[in-house]
């Protein structure tokens, strides 16, 4: 064993003892800290990439949530809207099956057709502001949510709309006076008009005013038939203008109107006649037809309710689902990165204790060479 005083080999191996030491104790110092065994890519490359990358789904599947949940929310409004519509269309039922009593005078149905119409409108108001972020599902509009990490995969769903027109319900009544909406009558030879209560307000209004439109004893009322052809557009004319057409588009080209089999024709060829609200009349009211309809509308109602709860099911499914993959990931992440707390208090009490000892040994190490100073005395 030599002695230096230029070179102490001893301080060094323990200066370089005590450093790795102080490395590890900020390793662990930084891991308690922090939580994490990888905090850093300079910890473990590889495994920081994987956590990033599992890290971004778990963002992705943050947004799946949301979108889940808005989507359940929609449902959730649209069922409510649904069961309200179900229920107010089982009182308009209720209705109108009670005016079909031969018993009821006019007065009394009058006062059903007001709560039934009344109702009517009801099913409308509720359907139309069944809404949820601008979204509503009773009127036609359709449902979209994303269901994975990309945004790639989507549950779509839509249902039949609920509104009075979409259930043929606009148009019933049970008493006089409904007003009947207007639409085209399309020439052709022998082309019956038949547009459901449109046609029935026309028959009505011609059946009524039967004698004083057919005079002359020109119309066959058996058959359905003119008999005298030369009175026949003087006749069609009469009817157009009683219904607010515009006069000549029918006279121009010999085209007339009549009734046959309870239907209403338009004979002759070129043009065609758009009745105006001023052609619109009584039904009369139909509380056979209105029964039909509404039992008609239940059911669909019905069905739309059944599509709702399934989609509903279907989205809490998939929240489930996603709730529970991202579970997984986190836990994957933690297995990657997190650190052994447990572990790593017992290597701070080490590194520590390490620490010390090093310290120690460092200024042993650096008395060594006043010890040369003993041989020359």
């Amino acid at each position: 064993m030599s002695f230096s005083v230029n070179t102490n080999a001893g301080a060094l191996k323990a200066l370089q003892s005590l450093n790795a030491t102080s490395r590890s104790l900020d390793v662990t110092q930084n891991r308690i800290n922090t939580g994490l065994k990888v905090s850093s890519a300079k910890d473990n490359a590889a495994a920081f990439a994987i956590a990033q990358k599992l890290r971004g789904d778990i963002a992705g599947l943050r947004a799946v949530h949301g979108s889940l949940d808005r989507a359940a929310s929609e449902v959730d409004v649209a069922i409510a809207g649904a069961q309200a519509v179900s229920d107010l269309l089982i009182q308009m039922r209720e209705k109108a099956v009670a005016a079909k009593d031969d018993g009821l005078d006019d007065d009394s149905r009058t006062a059903l057709n007001n709560d039934y119409q009344q109702l009517l409108s009801q099913v409308d108001s509720i359907a139309n502001n069944a809404v949820f972020n601008g979204k509503n599902l009773l009127t036609g509009d359709s449902l979209s949510a994303i269901t994975d990490a990309t945004g790639s995969s989507t549950i779509t769903a839509s249902v039949t709309s609920v509104t009075t027109s979409s259930l043929s319900l606009d148009t019933t009544s049970l008493a006089g006076g409904a007003s009947v909406p207007n639409t085209a009558v399309s020439s052709g030879s022998g082309n019956p008009w038949s547009s459901g209560d449109t046609l029935n307000a026309l028959n009505n209004y011609v059946e009524t005013n039967f004698n004083s439109i057919y005079t002359g004893g020109n119309y066959n009322n058996a058959t359905g038939d003119f008999t005298l052809l030369a009175e026949i557009n003087t006749v069609g004319l009469g009817i157009i203008s009683d219904f607010g057409a515009t006069p000549g588009i029918l006279a121009s080209s010999g085209q007339f109107l009549y009734l046959s089999s309870g239907s209403l024709y338009v004979e002759g060829s070129g043009g065609s006649a758009q009745f105006t609200s001023s052609a619109t009349s009584s039904s009369g009211g139909d509380p056979d037809a209105a029964v039909t309809a509404v039992d008609a509308a239940i059911d669909t109602v019905n069905g739309t309710l059944s599509d709702l709860g399934a989609t509903s099911n279907r989205l809490a499914i998939q929240q489930q689902f996603s709730a529970k993959l991202s579970d997984g990931l986190n836990i994957g992440i933690g297995n990657l990165v997190d650190a052994d707390l447990a572990r790593e208090s017992a290597n701070l009490q080490a590194f520590q204790t390490k620490q010390q000892l090093g310290l120690q040994a460092l200024s042993i190490a650096n008395q060594t060479p006043q010890t040369i100073l003993s041989l020359f005395r």
